[in-house]
């Protein structure tokens, strides 16, 4: 649990200011906008083992309104991932087809990385690569699951890269302050929230940690941006892939949130609150419905209408 031995400082943090923040970097939905504008995602992930968390993560995408989601997996993930939804993109080049995607990287506004990713070494090497061609390119990056463990590993991966966002659990989040900040934290005495803030900073100006757990801490490296906090209701249901749904919104609201806007960080901020609020939403509806049964498919079913009804024009919802 998130230790509250000292005060939260706050942007302001009720949920008013929040929601209208988020209202007003969402795009609007009309007859001129064309297929990609509102958001094309890339996914770096997907292995034998895991072909579900790519899988919710790019549906989480489209369904909170991305346009395009394209996910990069290993070859043997790629039938799976394919059968499960028409709607994403499927390339199987994370084994030896670095250069093809490569070439498709500059076409997309945001990169997430680590769903379903897996540990093996080689797997690691290419993906170490293409976050230094998304270093040149000045790409976006979400970072999730097993990419947090590869940049915990190589450190100066990430150092001072602009545009990231880490989404650690309490776990993975005790290894980046070792590995960062070189100091061993004991889980079972909760999380100080300004260990959060000095991992952002120590890790560059530009970048936020989304600290997921009994309470989601967001933090920036910038010093003047104070700590948010998102405690929005969920369940005690605890079924894997809910951080995936959460990293996948969250790519597509990053985008809308750095996209024309005035305050860049405060607005980023806001997105991973719009991100954390939404799934803690989810769960809770879901929940609600189906108890201890309740399953990470169940959540994703409730996000179109639940994002609606917490961020949209409720006029806007079909009967």
């Amino acid at each position: 649990m998130i230790s509250r031995r000292r005060s939260f400082s706050c942007l302001n943090t009720n949920a008013q200011r929040l929601t209208k923040i988020i209202k007003d970097f969402l795009p609007n939905l009309n007859e001129i906008t064309h297929k990609g504008q509102n958001g094309k995602i890339g996914i770096i992930g997907g292995s034998v083992e895991y072909t579900g968390a790519p899988y919710f993560a790019g549906m989480s995408a489209l369904r909170v309104g991305a346009d395009l989601v394209h996910i990069f997996c290993c070859k043997e993930a790629s039938i799976p991932i394919k059968s499960y939804s028409p709607e994403l993109i499927v390339h199987p080049h994370l084994n030896n087809g670095l250069s093809q995607i490569v070439s498709r990287l500059k076409d997309l506004h945001v990169i997430l990385i680590g769903p379903g990713l897996g540990r093996d070494t080689n797997i690691f090497q290419t993906v170490s690569k293409l976050i230094e061609e998304c270093r040149a390119l000045s790409k976006p990056l979400v970072i999730d699951a097993d990419g947090l463990f590869l940049v915990s590993q190589k450190t100066e991966l990430i150092r001072n890269y602009p545009g990231l966002i880490l989404t650690p659990n309490y776990n993975e989040f005790a290894r980046l302050v070792k590995a960062f900040l070189n100091k061993t934290i004991d889980l079972k005495s909760g999380i100080e929230e300004s260990l959060v803030k000095e991992l952002a900073e120590s890790i560059g100006e530009d970048v936020l940690v989304v600290c997921k757990g009994s309470v989601d801490v967001i933090s920036c490296g910038t010093k003047d941006v104070k700590t948010i906090h998102c405690e929005m209701p969920g369940s005690g249901r605890r079924c894997g892939g809910q951080g995936d749904l959460l990293a996948g919104s969250l790519a597509v609201l990053s985008y809308w949130a750095t996209s024309n806007v005035t305050d860049y960080h405060i607005s980023l901020m806001a997105a991973c609150y719009a991100a954390c609020s939404l799934v803690r939403q989810c769960n809770a509806v879901s929940y609600s419905k189906k108890g201890r049964g309740a399953l990470t498919t169940d959540l994703l079913d409730e996000i179109t209408l639940t994002f609606e009804k917490l961020y949209g024009d409720s006029s806007n919802i079909w009967v």
